[in-house]
């Protein structure tokens, strides 16, 4: 807490006095309404976001921005909330070879489209990820991040995570939320105590060879949602174990292709039982390939994710003996798809992104489609649609429909 009462100190003296040399902030003010009509939920979020970025030198940067956001809505009944934090509030020293930074950031890793299984090092907030994607809904987390460089076709990256942070169902009034799937039991939360012992960290090497750009990942860390454990028969507990990640990724252009790889190994892992609070351990892995491709105002992309989960032998015997009926492990295959389209100079854009499991039957499709009214302001309107329902990822959302429209103002 102190080290980032500190940085804060830092930044605000930093920014201040930059203050009369540079242009104001950059930022937005939304208004959103979305229902949900089988979750029987309407709500209005205002939002009110701001960032600042400012070079000291050639070699200081320091980023800062932050958001309020406020709720009412009508969840089964009245709700109120209100939450602010920083989104970024860091400090990057550059020079020729090496980029360290220091603070609240995100950090994106993976290449394929939406669901990136290497993408581990921030949590997500649902009801973000649904609404906006994934870009939107990665949460800040306190890290050192440093970035060697060995010319342009290598670089090696270094992430430390002193703190754990979960992922959220929503940030406004999490337990009344339209997407919080967690079970209506009484749980205690086990969160990892702030303890070097409980840090989390990996690395990730980047390369070009020829025309292809390729990384190799690894990560420890833990799970950013919690798994629900009994241990008693009137006692629940929501634990976030540890994992650990040897993955890779690869990218080339083929004409007007683009060609995307990612793999994930996730050599210790930990799954939630079918309908038990129950935590599995075992190992899984996740897979994928992707293609897209710009035409003129079109962009197009498909691409094709397995996942694999097995469960250690000697856990699923045991709960054999006691009467529970647990396979081996499972496997699904998610087929993808997205298209962008912008008109008249990129006044209007439609985006619509897709996801189908066929062994399950489950499915996800997101439109959105945006216009400027003015220069400043702009108005969104999107339909998320969820079909069927399983153990899987969307399957478990399968009563989440939702449809919204925000208005936006730019300054």
């Amino acid at each position: 807490m102190i080290p980032t009462l500190l940085l804060a100190a830092v930044l605000a003296q930093a920014l201040g006095a930059e203050a009369s040399a540079k242009a104001a902030p950059t930022g937005y003010l939304s208004v959103f309404v979305d229902h949900l009509p089988n979750r029987d939920a309407t709500e209005l979020r205002a939002r009110g976001f701001v960032e600042e970025r400012t070079d000291f030198g050639s070699h200081l940067r320091v980023a800062a921005s932050a958001f309020v956001e406020a709720l009412a809505a009508d969840r089964r009944g009245s709700v109120t909330a209100a939450t602010a934090e920083p989104q970024e509030l860091n400090v990057t020293f550059r020079t020729r070879r090496l980029d360290v930074t220091a603070g609240l950031a995100r950090v994106v890793w993976g290449r394929l489209d939406e669901l990136q299984p290497t993408d581990v090092v921030n949590p997500l907030d649902l009801s973000r990820f649904f609404f906006e994607g994934r870009s939107e809904a990665r949460l800040s987390v306190p890290l050192v991040r440093a970035t060697m460089y060995g010319g342009d076709r290598v670089s090696i990256e270094g992430v430390y995570v002193p703190f754990f942070r979960r992922g959220r169902f929503d940030r406004l009034d999490e337990p009344t939320s339209p997407f919080n799937i967690a079970p209506a039991v009484p749980f205690t939360d086990r969160a990892p105590s702030r303890t070097a012992a409980n840090a989390q960290g990996g690395a990730r090497v980047n390369l070009t060879t020829g025309r292809v750009d390729w990384s190799v990942t690894a990560y420890r860390g833990f799970r950013t949602f919690g798994m629900y454990s009994a241990v008693s028969p009137t006692d629940v507990d929501r634990v976030y174990p540890r994992f650990t990640l040897i993955g890779g990724d690869l990218e080339v252009v083929a004409g007007p292709w683009v060609v995307r790889g990612e793999t994930a190994a996730f050599v210790r892992d930990s799954f939630q039982a079918e309908a038990a609070p129950v935590v599995l351990t075992g190992q899984s892995f996740d897979g994928g390939i992707g293609l897209d491709r710009k035409a003129g105002s079109y962009r197009v992309s498909g691409q094709i994710l397995v996942h694999h989960e097995a469960y250690d032998p000697q856990v699923v015997t045991a709960l054999r003996l006691v009467g529970r009926s647990f396979s081996g492990g499972r496997t699904d295959v998610s087929l993808i798809a997205s298209t962008d389209r912008s008109f008249a100079r990129q006044k209007y854009e439609t985006r619509l992104f897709a996801v189908y499991d066929p062994n399950h039957g489950s499915a996800f499709l997101r439109g959105i489609a945006t216009a400027k009214l003015r220069d400043q302001v702009g108005i969104e309107g999107s339909l998320g649609w969820f079909s069927g329902s399983g153990p899987d990822t969307i399957g478990r959302f399968s009563d989440s429909d939702f449809l919204y429209v925000r208005l936006k103002y730019f300054f």
